[in-house]
């Protein structure tokens, strides 16, 4: 099963932000065990370098996008992908992009915090717990 995290899932982990971040960790470890294959949307890999070093450092951002390159697949984000975000209309574009690239890669799904934002998703959405319930490694 190929998953796109959105960008908010592993920033949960590279910032340790609790209460987040253990589920965050599981779901990375999952990626690195085998059981999903994890991919990320290229354009959220500034993002992440961004956000980690105004919380850290520049080292420790090239560290975080490293950390991304080698662990998850990378899906690219076309002119199609935008147009089509756009002409959905949703309450946050960002969100629409991730859909839209989530599809356009064929991926299985969609982890992220925010399920709202991904309502006119025509994939499965997942929020972390129902990511790891699915996988079996939901820890109770």
């Amino acid at each position: 099963m190929r998953l796109l995290f959105d960008t908010n899932i592993v920033l949960d982990l590279l910032l340790d932000r609790a209460p987040f971040a253990e589920e965050a960790e599981q779901l990375w470890a999952a990626v690195d065990d085998g059981l999903i294959r994890g991919a990320i949307a290229t354009f959220s890999i500034p993002t992440i370098h961004y956000i980690v070093a105004r919380h850290h450092s520049p080292a420790r951002a090239s560290d975080a996008v490293w950390a991304c390159i080698t662990s998850f697949d990378l899906c690219a984000t076309y002119r199609e992908n935008i147009i089509a975000a756009a002409k959905m209309n949703g309450p946050d574009f960002e969100d629409s992009l991730q859909i839209t690239t989530a599809v356009t890669d064929f991926l299985d799904g969609i982890i992220t915090r925010d399920p709202k934002g991904f309502r006119t998703a025509p994939l499965p959405i997942y929020t972390p717990t129902d990511a790891l319930r699915k996988i079996g490694r939901h820890k109770s």
